[in-house]
Order: C-alpha cells, then structure tokens, then sequence
C-alpha cells in the first residue's frame, strides 16, 4: 500500500511537470485597496511625482484620488476635475496636469499640497496626459478632437495643437529626443509627433493589430508596444515602424506597462478579466509567461520600477501584484 502511494505521488509530479506547472507563478495578488467614492470609473493609474505616490483619475468621482504607495491608504481628493481621466508628472517640480475630458480643460494641481491651482482651456476630449521630458511639455491627447496639445508647464500657455486625423488614446514620449508617440484607435495607426516643428512626422501601420489603445515604450531598444482591440500585442521598431512581433492577448485591453529591469511587459484585459504577463528575451523575441486572472472590468494598470509591483484597478478597487524576476 505505501508503494503504491509513492508510485501514484510520482506520477502526479511527472504530470505537473509535463504541463510546465512545477514553478509557481513569477506575479502573486498581494491584496485589494479600496477607494473612497461609491465606485463607477477609474480611467488610468500613475505612479511618482516628488513623493512617489500613485495617483487615480476616477472619471466617475470628479476627482484625482492621491494614494500612498506604501499603505494603500487614499491621502487626497483633488475633486472639482468633470470626468478626470489621467495626471501628467512634471518632473523636478511639483505641479500636475489633469485631462478633464467632461468640460475640455486641464487641470494644474500642486501635488505637495493636493490642490487645483487653475484650469487651462483645451481641445475636446482631452484623455490621456503624458510629460514630454526632453521637451520640457506637457502633452495632451484629445480623444474626440483628434488631435494633440503641448502646454509649457512653467506658464501654463499652450504652445501648440496638432492635427492628428484620428481617435487620439494612450501617448508615450521618448525621453532622448523628445518624439511623441501617439496610438490612433480608429486608424489602427500610431503616429509620431515632434513637438520642435509641432507636426506629425511619421505614420506607423499597427496591422494585424486594430484598435489600439494602451502603449509603452521601450527606449533603449527603441521599441513601441500597442496594445489592439482584436486581443493582439504589437511590438513596432519606434525608427522605422516595422511590425517586429506579434503577441496575444485577452480581451478588453485599455492598457500596457513595461517594466525594462525585469524586461517584462503587462496588459490589462477588461473584457477577459486577466493580465497577461510577457517576457522580453531581446529587442525582437517575446513569449507570453502567464495569463494571470483579475477581476472583470480591470482594464487599466500601472508599474511602479522601484518596487516591480503591478496595479491593477477595477471599480473603486486597485488590486496589488508582486512581480518576481525569472529564475
């Protein structure tokens, strides 16, 4: 009989084994931080500013929530923000620039006291916001105006709008020379922007991906990552716009994040309620590690490189990742 179990024990080993489930996963669920409000919308999550913090632009609440990284713990609202969607970081100051999409401005925050100090008239749809740190902008891509505007984040004055002729999503900017990388969802394009000659530069096909969303950059490969509607990772040389690779996906993506220490990437999968986790052998070479259950309608996530953890939120709750290096 004590034979008999051992055998069965052995085959049950050989059979994990040969289904390559012998190693736990490399990203765990740490826990859940709620946020204060009655719930609804969370549009996208950003981590730093001078005191590190993680900040939720929670479209449904009006408000910019301000959490501490550390505790989980929600230490500000900036609220009088209609239908907040995202926070620019300008670096080596304290200032914060908020897409406020539901009445077409900026919001200027002081992020060391967490108020609004003023509101700059934009173009309609404002959505995502990135800091342009080679540029010394602040970036603004206007969803339903199909365009882009650079605001000088030292006055507060727009210095340039973009004609970009498409859905304007998810912006990324190379922080060497400047470029802004910009997805068009209708187009299923990513155009380059160059915010000297305030133009657009260079179209980039996104084909077979459609509809994408999310991006991230890679700057020392000179890699872009679209995240597509139709459940595929494209992988685009930034130089030239070729399609390098192609990786698949969950459904529902609104959102990509890459993590160049661990050489990892991650997408938040809505629709399909998971996060699928891939590795980057090399500038080139990808495979998919893990497709690691969430919640449904967890379609925005944010990586914090100091720590390598992943957040991920859905509703009116942030759900936290460790991610662990390869062995």
């Amino acid at each position: 009989m004590k034979s008999t179990h051992w055998f069965l024990m052995l085959l049950l080993l050989m059979g994990v084994a040969a289904f390559g489930l012998e190693k736990p996963g490399l990203v765990h669920h740490l826990g859940s931080w709620a946020l204060p409000g009655s719930g609804g919308y969370v549009d996208y999550l950003v981590i730093g500013g001078p005191d590190h913090r993680l900040y939720a632009g929670y479209a449904s609440e009006d408000a910019l929530i301000v959490v501490d990284i550390v505790t989980g713990r929600s230490i500000a609202r900036v609220g009088g923000l209609k239908d907040v969607r995202s926070i620019a970081l300008v670096e080596g100051s304290d200032l914060g620039f908020t897409s406020n999409r539901g009445d077409g401005t900026v919001g200027v925050v002081d992020l060391k006291t967490n108020r609004l100090l003023r509101k700059i008239r934009d173009g309609k749809g404002p959505d995502a916001i990135i800091y342009d740190k080679a540029a010394g902008e602040v970036y603004v891509a206007n969803h339903e105006g199909r365009s882009g505007t650079f605001i000088d984040p030292a006055s507060g004055k727009i210095t340039g709008i973009v004609p970009l002729g498409g859905l304007a999503e998810y912006a990324q900017a190379d922080p060497a020379t400047g470029l802004v990388y910009q997805n068009l969802e209708d187009k299923s394009e990513i155009v380059v922007v160059d915010p000297k000659k305030k133009a657009v530069v260079a179209r980039y096909r996104t084909a077979p991906g459609k509809e994408p969303t999310g991006i991230a950059l890679d700057p020392a490969h000179h890699r872009l990552f679209a995240a597509c509607g139709n459940n595929k990772l494209v992988v685009v040389d930034a130089t030239n716009g070729s399609v390098k690779a192609v990786l698949p996906i969950g459904s529902g993506v609104d959102s990509v994040a890459h993590d160049p220490a661990l050489r990892r990437l991650y997408t938040a999968n809505g629709a399909a309620g998971t996060m699928t986790v891939i590795r980057q052998e090399s500038a080139d070479k990808y495979a998919v590690i893990e497709n690691l259950r969430t919640r449904e309608g967890a379609h925005a996530l944010a990586v914090d490189p100091a720590t390598h953890r992943v957040y991920v939120v859905h509703g009116a709750r942030i759900e936290v990742y460790d991610s662990l290096p390869d062995r």
